[in-house]
């Protein structure tokens, strides 16, 4: 795999964009916005100032976790080679997957000015998928297009995969996992995540 960091950086995208698990359709572009604006608050008003990068990520991890399932995203990633998994180390790499999602999103906001997030209306595709458009725009100028991809489960609408600059993580990084587990393990899998975790900082040469 190329760069773990780059499907890290778009995955980040998504936990500021939980999403309340029953949400009615004509709730869900407010929903987006409104947990995007939660979790930026933390790093950035005054109340959440005294916080370390470990409460910050203890505070955004609970926003993430009250509401929206990771999972739905980690296993599309992940596609066949889920199953290649036993279901402990299947466990084990969501929550290592998890804490690097929050970690690298912490520490990417650091030293940069709050984004504003622009969110267009919601297309429907099917009756069970939907498609919302959005912008995150920094005042440095720079502006990245994000679209996030919906489908309708028994938990409500979930996010199945994201869009950012015409890129699909899901397809994009689905080979990439295809290509460890060629010739890698689970458990290798796991080793090279928490060897990950273990790193003061995650940046663009972060390889996986």
């Amino acid at each position: 795999m190329n760069s773990l960091k780059r499907l890290i950086a778009t995955l980040v995208l998504i936990t500021s964009a939980a999403l309340p698990l029953y949400s009615q359709d004509s709730e869900v572009v407010p929903q987006l916005e409104a947990s995007a604006n939660a979790a930026l608050d933390i790093l950035y008003l005054d109340r959440y100032r005294e916080y370390n990068y470990e409460q910050q990520q203890a505070a955004v991890r609970a926003i993430l976790e009250q509401n929206y399932d990771l999972m739905v995203l980690i296993r599309r990633t992940l596609g066949r080679n889920w199953q290649l998994m036993n279901v402990e180390e299947q466990m084990q790499v969501t929550e290592l997957i998890t804490q690097l999602i929050v970690k690298a999103y912490v520490q990417g906001m650091a030293g940069r000015a709050r984004p504003s997030l622009e969110y267009g209306a919601a297309i429907q595709i099917t009756d069970q998928r939907l498609e919302v458009p959005s912008v995150v725009m920094f005042p440095d100028g720079k502006t990245y297009h994000v679209l996030y991809r919906l489908g309708r489960l028994q938990s409500g609408w979930q996010i199945y995969d994201i869009v950012a600059e015409d890129i699909s993580i899901v397809s994009n990084y689905r080979q990439q996992f295809d290509d460890h587990f060629r010739k890698g393990s689970g458990m290798q899998l796991i080793e090279k995540l928490e060897q990950l975790l273990e790193q003061g900082v995650l940046d663009a040469a972060t390889k996986l």
